[in-house]
């Protein structure tokens, strides 16, 4: 199938000191539709092209005063754009040569013909058009390069960025002039843990042309908060746009929901297996607890300065506490949505906590992002979680060191992070924060806020970053409403 394409008017200047080839040429290209202007001395041209633009030039090349060639080379400074055809009746190699150096589009030999001329017109529009399609597509793709939803780099071999696109404000906060003119903008943004194994990634993908590559990795934010990210290479390495030195083309994809994903999965799991194990735990013992609690009491009765006795009551309240802490674990919660300003809810719980803890020095550091959209959840959990964060932020607190809490956003999450930087503590098991286990009646309410976390879709989580220790809190945008929340009392 065949389409018409309009082809382009264009602008001719003639510049010829015979009269009579000029006039032939004006007169035929108007035929056309085109619109020709002529010079015959080369100072007119020269004057006329500072005035307004041509798309081509016929020029005489043999003139007095000067050349075509020379005159073309002059034109040329002027409308860098402009195509030049060479006239002349001599036709010589010499001449042939000089054109091209110059830049000739097209040659022609006195005398040619009506044929001749259309014919190297035509050529010239399905050029000018085929130069525009070229451009369009070009635009385009810059524009989809820019505007693509992930992040597109070009790195040369010294790890120093050749290009970046616009995605990196929003991903890192940073605007692509930024990054692309910082020295080293690349490698400091990755974690310095994952730094030296991204680092190698990119060493062996430029020394093996065919090496592609995939990597997981931290990125840091402008803001400080640490963004999960997949790494990967476009291209092998090869040099960019005909230049000499080597570069990969990559793509960098925020993958930091992905990852909240997958840690609720596995949270979930880790859920299902304590309430199984609750439910073998209490068939199991409950019933020969009582039996050795009733035991111990009467043996410490009858022989009260027995040991013995005050040891096994003591194991067995142990345990009925444990057991009791359990079941308050996993028994349902009525669940209430409501449309809940997140930030407000951190400001009402700080000034809250600030007031019952006033004998203390605190210092809290809010960083809160104001663009960040209502979140439909429970108000009351939310508040209680973030009560007891403070808490469990403030708890090791005790050299005045800032608590800093941030609230930013992922692309289906929105992320409260309470971050505190204390000397000397090391969690050898960040998992046993959020179980029932532990024996502190103070610290079962951080393991109560992670399972209602969990229940209205949100997730809570610790990390350990150098000496900061810091709980995330993450709750999805679209919450999935239900009644109850939890697991029926299994005890």
């Amino acid at each position: 199938m065949s389409y018409a394409v309009d082809l382009p008017v264009i602008k001719i200047m003639i510049v010829d000191d015979d009269p009579a080839i000029g006039e032939l040429i004006a007169d035929t290209v108007s035929r056309e539709g085109h619109n020709p202007v002529i010079c015959t001395l080369p100072g007119e041209a020269l004057e006329l092209i500072k005035k307004e633009p041509f798309h081509i030039a016929f020029i005489d090349i043999n003139m007095p005063v000067m050349g075509g060639i020379e005159l073309a080379s002059n034109l040329k400074k002027d409308n860098p754009s402009l195509e030049v055809v060479f006239i002349t009746g001599f036709g010589t190699f010499d001449n042939a040569i000089q054109a091209i150096k110059v830049g000739a589009y097209d040659y022609l030999r006195k005398p040619f013909g009506i044929s001749e001329l259309n014919l190297c017109i035509k050529r010239f529009q399905e050029r000018m058009l085929l130069k525009e399609q070229v451009k369009i597509a070009e635009q385009r793709y810059f524009n989809l390069v820019q505007n693509i939803p992930c992040l597109v780099f070009v790195v040369r071999e010294d790890l120093e960025l050749e290009f970046i696109n616009r995605a990196c404000e929003p991903m890192l906060g940073f605007s692509a002039e930024e990054a692309s003119t910082g020295p080293g903008w690349l490698m400091e943004r990755i974690h310095p843990d994952d730094r030296p194994r991204i680092r190698e990634t990119f060493n062996r993908a430029f020394q093996s042309q065919n090496f592609r590559f995939s990597e997981e990795c931290r990125m840091i934010h402008r803001g400080g908060r640490l963004i999960n990210v997949m790494i990967g290479s476009i291209t092998g390495a090869k040099p960019m746009g005909g230049g000499t030195s080597n570069t990969i083309k990559g793509m960098i994809v925020d993958i930091s929901d992905r990852v909240v994903l997958e840690k609720e999965i596995i949270q979930k799991e880790k859920l299902k297996l304590l309430s199984s194990i609750s439910a073998e735990v209490a068939h199991g013992i409950r019933n020969p607890l009582v039996s050795i609690g009733g035991f111990a009491r009467r043996l410490r009765k009858r022989f009260p300065d027995l040991p013995e006795g005050d040891i096994i009551l003591k194991e067995s309240k142990r345990l009925e506490s444990i057991l009791k802490r359990i079941a308050e674990y996993l028994k349902p919660v009525e669940v209430n949505y409501e449309e809940c300003q997140i930030n407000n809810l951190i400001s009402f719980c700080v000034e809250r906590y600030l007031s019952e803890t006033a004998p203390k020095k605190v210092n809290i550091n809010l960083d809160l992002d104001s663009t960040i959209a209502p979140v439909k959840t429970d108000r009351d959990i939310i508040i209680g979680t973030f009560a007891e964060l403070l808490r469990a932020s403030g708890k090791e607190n005790n050299n005045g060191n800032e608590v800093t809490i941030k609230t930013y956003e992922s692309d289906n999450n929105c992320h409260i992070e309470f971050k505190n930087s204390v000397s000397n503590t090391k969690v050898e098991d960040p998992d046993m924060f959020f179980l029932p286990f532990n024996s502190s009646e103070r610290d079962f309410s951080l393991p109560l806020s992670y399972r209602l976390l969990k229940d209205i879709g949100g997730l809570l989580s610790y990390a350990q970053e150098e000496k900061d220790m810091v709980f995330t809190v993450s709750l999805p945008k679209k919450p999935v409403i239900s009644g109850l929340s939890g697991i029926p009392p299994l005890l």
